[in-house]
């Protein structure tokens, strides 16, 4: 099976890389990028998926004109290769369509290897293996911009981030914090990280929930903004096969929190965050439909039975442009009602608002330059579900005439 991996992997790779050298990096002296791997190839994960556009983008343009490293990300992670990949003078004029075979054959080498890179030493330390990325741009060219691509599945084992400490039931600020004052995050500013895999466990690890998935992002986008990073998670699906436990180290399984079950009460707001409801970015559209659906049905039973109620939807988002997030936090409110009605509510018992970030639930989620801090800016993107008879509703109607 892992054979049959690698020759897929090596197809994709062939058709992937030219077509993305033409389109950006295929001048005859590309801006230069410096591109950091950091690989969790290890027990309790799926296989690494190495085909992803944006992955094999990064390394293509590196390969052209820039630095590669990679990290083995396990419980001792360490550098596996650095190297730069710089054009020397008396070859920038060569003929261009030269140069970009040159650097097709280097990208694909580079991530053909990436097979090769598993774990080495037990557990787990992906506080650590970020750590040695940032250390490796030491050999990268000094006006290159940085990427961290990470590989893992982020659920730590051992380090300074040990999920086995109960971590996905605290509060992902506190930990940057804590992490912070002893002076233990490295200095992220100015560099990317492109998170792919992330939560993509395997047995013996027991799978974790979508919310869990999303606390677990939240944790590492606190620490990696509280020293002046930038995170994207790619929710690529992986590929559909677990490592063999037999091949790695031993790892061992973080016991999760439990998941609580949502229930309804009328005489309370209900609060759907994106543990709950979470939309693809800018979108009203579902990450996970059937998830949002689940989620959303405790509240539609209820107001299926109780004939009386009227509900009120109540959109609200982070900080931004107004305009924008008035239309985005309404459109989000309309998907939660068409979710509704789809299990059964009559459309005329729904009101729906969007108030942006004028919402009376709002959390500051921006620093005194302005700059959004993501871990606060996700608990203001919600809907919020209320009686449309209480006092609190009158009050938020009037506020969203204002807004309008």
């Amino acid at each position: 099976m892992k054979k049959t991996i690698r020759r897929v992997i090596a197809v994709l790779l062939t058709l992937i890389i030219p077509a993305l050298l033409f389109s950006g990096c295929d001048e005859p002296e590309p801006e230069p990028l410096a591109v950091s791997i950091v690989l969790g190839n290890h027990a309790n994960s799926v296989v690494p998926n190495f085909s992803n556009p944006s992955l094999v983008s990064s390394v293509a343009c590196a390969a052209a004109n820039g630095y590669i490293s990679v990290i083995r990300c396990d419980g001792a992670p360490a550098l596996v290769s650095a190297d730069l990949f710089v054009i020397p003078k008396q070859y920038r004029n060569a003929d261009p369509k030269k140069l970009e075979t040159d650097a097709q054959k280097r990208a694909a080498n580079i991530l053909s290897s990436l097979a090769g890179v598993k774990a080495e030493t037990p557990e787990l330390d992906t506080f650590e293996a970020l750590w040695q990325a940032v250390r490796s741009f030491g050999s990268a060219p000094a006006d290159a911009p940085r990427e961290i691509i990470v590989i893992d599945t982020g659920l730590s084992t051992t380090g300074k981030v040990d999920f086995r400490n109960n971590l996905l039931d605290a509060d992902p600020a506190v930990i940057a914090g804590f992490l912070d004052e002893q002076d233990a995050i490295p200095d992220f500013t100015g560099i990317v990280i492109k998170w792919f895999q992330l939560g993509d466990v395997a047995l013996p690890q027991a799978p974790l929930s979508h919310g869990q998935v999303n606390r677990l992002k939240k944790i590492w986008t606190a620490i990696i903004e509280q020293r002046g990073g930038t995170v994207e998670f790619s929710d690529m699906a992986p590929i559909p096969q677990s490592a063999d436990p037999a091949e790695y180290p031993e790892i061992s399984t973080v016991k999760l929190p439990p998941e609580t079950t949502l229930s309804f009460d009328p005489t309370k707001c209900t609060v759907f965050d994106e543990q709950q409801v979470r939309f693809i970015g800018d979108t009203a559209k579902y990450v996970d439909p059937a998830a949002a659906t689940a989620a959303l049905r405790p509240a539609a039973e209820y107001i299926i039975q109780h004939t009386e109620f009227t509900a009120l939807l109540v959109g609200t988002t982070a900080t931004g442009h107004k305009a924008r997030c008035l239309k985005l936090s309404e459109d989000r409110a309309r998907a939660v009602r068409e979710t509704l009605m789809s299990i059964g509510v009559p459309g005329e018992r729904l009101i729906t608002r969007g108030l942006a970030f004028d919402d009376p639930w709002h959390i500051p989620d921006t620093d005194s330059r302005g700059k959004r801090i993501e871990a606060l800016a996700s608990q203001n993107r919600k809907v919020v579900l209320m009686d449309a008879d209480s006092p609190e509703t009158k009050a938020i109607l009037e506020i969203s005439i204002n807004s309008s």
